[in-house]
Parts: structure tokens; sequence; C-alpha cells
């Protein structure tokens, strides 16, 4: 059996979370508010692509090694994995968490999960308390609404997951590449070794706490700062297991990356339709987000046993 590569592995991990964590405290010392285009920047610019600096710095300066090993090719693809299921696997996944939020909040009324709420009311409401928290003043009549007798969030509901899977596959790609190429990369590559439950569990600690400074300073859960990494971490080893699935399934790091970049672009979407949430509980990235990366892993245990029992010798040819 291969050995773990703990050299590896840790220079891996002091470069990026170096460079997260140093990008963090430059925003904590200089007093840029989370939020702030200067914020925005420096998260986007600097703490993101950390993990895939990292993970190419690591391999091809230290180790002189191939970035094909971790799944940066457009070799060998399974096509029908991007473009057919893993859409499928987001989409189980974001209805998942708010069908979560619907049996736990709505049916049996517990409070930190809040609840679906669909009416226009709740839609323009939120709309107009964002517009109100940036300062801008609202010219329309959210009344002209209600006169074209549709149901809005419904519309949101259905737009908004077409415009996630292709903000997934367009825009959201550069970023989450930035962190998929180190976690599903390098990381992965090094654990896999471990089996199915060690591997993502190892990689899902590592990621959830790699995001510490900035759940801190209001990312995600901006009322638990500090509760917040501990939540961060449980969801990120969720995720792990889904991530890891649809990272050998379509034979490329870009497959993990859409699926990640789907996830990011529906955290907006289910603040339009959760009303009166716990961030911890009824949140994509809270206890209904865990549920929801738990229903694919049940579809895992229960379909694809095969998957994890081979799970370890997933791409260990060295790359030609």
């Amino acid at each position: 059996m291969p050995q773990t590569n703990w050299k590896k592995i840790n220079q891996y991990l002091i470069i990026a979370f170096g460079i997260s964590w140093a990008s963090a405290l430059m925003m904590r010392f200089s007093q840029i508010q989370y939020g702030s285009a200067e914020a925005i920047t420096i998260i986007a610019l600097l703490y993101m692509p950390a993990p895939a600096i990292a993970a190419i710095i690591v391999q091809k300066f230290f180790w002189n090694g191939s970035l094909a090993d971790f799944g940066f090719t457009l070799k060998g693809v399974s096509w029908k994995w991007v473009f057919l299921y893993t859409p499928l696997i987001y989409v189980t996944f974001f209805l998942g968490s708010l069908l979560t939020v619907f049996f736990l909040g709505n049916q049996l009324h517990i409070l930190p999960f809040g609840y679906l709420d669909f009416s226009n009311e709740h839609f323009t409401e939120y709309i107009k308390h964002a517009m109100e928290a940036q300062g801008k003043e609202i010219n329309f009549r959210f009344e002209k609404l209600d006169e074209l007798h549709i149901n809005i969030s419904s519309f949101l509901l259905f737009f908004g997951i077409i415009a996630a899977l292709i903000a997934g596959y367009t825009f959201n790609i550069p970023f989450t590449f930035g962190e998929e190429l180190g976690w599903r990369g390098l990381l992965l590559r090094e654990t896999q070794h471990l089996g199915f439950w060690k591997s993502n569990l190892f990689i899902g600690s590592i990621w959830g706490l790699w995001h510490a400074p900035i759940i801190m300073i209001g990312h995600n859960y901006p009322l638990h700062p500090h509760i917040g990494i501990g939540m961060m971490v449980l969801f990120c080893v969720g995720l792990a297991f889904v991530q890891s699935y649809i990272r050998f399934k379509t034979k490329t790091i870009w497959g993990s990356s859409a699926l990640h970049g789907m996830i990011n672009a529906s955290s907006g979407l289910s603040l339009l339709l959760i009303a009166s949430p716990n961030d911890l509980f009824g949140n994509i990235a809270g206890i209904a987000g865990v549920i929801g990366a738990s229903l694919v892993l049940i579809y895992i245990l229960i379909f694809d046993r095969k998957f994890i029992a081979d799970f370890r010798n997933f791409e260990l040819l060295p790359t030609v």
C-alpha cells in the first residue's frame, strides 16, 4: 500500500494556508470591511486562488510532477458526467437542502431552520431590505408585481437553478478551480490510498479550517463568527464526499470545479426563498446543506458501492 507523503502534504498546506491567512490578516489589520470592494478583490485574487497556487508550486517546482496527475486535463474526460450527471447531483443537493428547511422548518416548526416562503411579500421585503442596507433609493413600486398575478419565487427557483448551472461552468469556474486544484487535486491524490472515508474526512476538515479567517470576519455566518468555523468544517466534510465523487467520475478537476461553482452561485437564491433562518441551520452552508450533501452520499452508498471499493485505485497509473 502506498505511504502517505506527509512532507509533500505539509509543504502544500503551509503555502496554501500561508497565502490565504496572510491575506486575511492584511484585511484585518488594514480594517477592510468584509463585503467591501477591497475585501472582495483580496479574497478573489489572493485568498481563493491560494490552494491552486500552492498545488502548482509544490507539484511542479518541489516534486517535478505533472498537474495532469491532479485531473488538470481534458484528455479522457467523461463528458456525460460533466454535463449531465454533475448538474443532476447539484440539483439533488440544492433541492434536498430546501426540502430539509421545508420539513424541519415549515412542518416541524424547528425555528432555527426558518421556513420556505414563496410569497411575493417575502420577495419584496427581502429586496427592500437589501437595497436599504446598501443605501440605494427604492424607485420601483412593488405593488405592480401583484398586478401580474404570478408567483415570483417559483420563477426565481427555476431560473435561479438554471443560472447557477451556467455560472458553475462559466463565471465561477476560475475561482472554484483556485480551490479544487488543491483539495480535489493534490490532497485527494496524496490521500486517496487511505480510502473513501478517511481521505474525505481529512480533506473536508482541512478545507473547512482553511475558511476560518474569513468566517471570523463575516463570511457565510455573520452572526456566528466563531462557532461558524465548526459549522464550515462540518459542511465541507459532508461536501467532500460529493466533490471527490464528481472529481473521479468526470475524470477531470474541472468537474468538481463546476459543481463547486454551482453551489456557490446558489447561496443568494436560497436567501430569497428561506425566511427567518439561523445561518447555522437554514442555510445551504449550514445543517440544511449538510443534509442535502448527505442525500448524495446515501445515493453513493446504496447505488454505487463499487466506487467506494475502488476509491483507492482511481487514476493511480502515472500520467504519460
